[in-house]
């Protein structure tokens, strides 16, 4: 018998997501459902890359402030992948990442960087 991968997953509970965001910063109509269906794609796109990992991490933190910007960072990670001195101009650690971005929410509407 084959042993089971060894995997890491860390999400927020999906009701608690927008928790915490103040009603006037919040997504409205038609932007709401944007958001959601971001979010669903997102997490599609972080199990389908963490199938292909030898040893995945999936990540999709809660979201932090920037200015008046709420941002909710992913990634997945290949643990079995030694870690190098690669580094993104915001300083992480890329050299494991298999894919990464976050869905931004600024002043009522959503939109995703990878």
């Amino acid at each position: 018998m084959e042993n089971a991968t060894a995997y890491k997953c860390k999400l927020p509970l999906i009701h608690s997501m927008l928790k915490g965001i103040p009603e006037e910063d919040l997504p409205q109509g038609e932007e709401l459902t944007c958001f959601w269906k971001v979010v669903a794609g997102e997490l599609s796109q972080l199990l389908e890359y963490g199938l292909h990992a030898r040893e995945p991490e999936i990540v999709l933190n809660d979201f932090r402030k920037a200015g008046s910007q709420y941002i909710w960072e992913f990634y997945v990670n290949d643990r079995s992948l030694p870690k190098s001195d690669r580094f993104n101009w915001h300083g992480q650690n890329a050299s494991q990442w298999r894919y990464a971005g976050c869905i931004l929410l600024s002043a009522g509407r959503v939109s995703t960087h990878h």
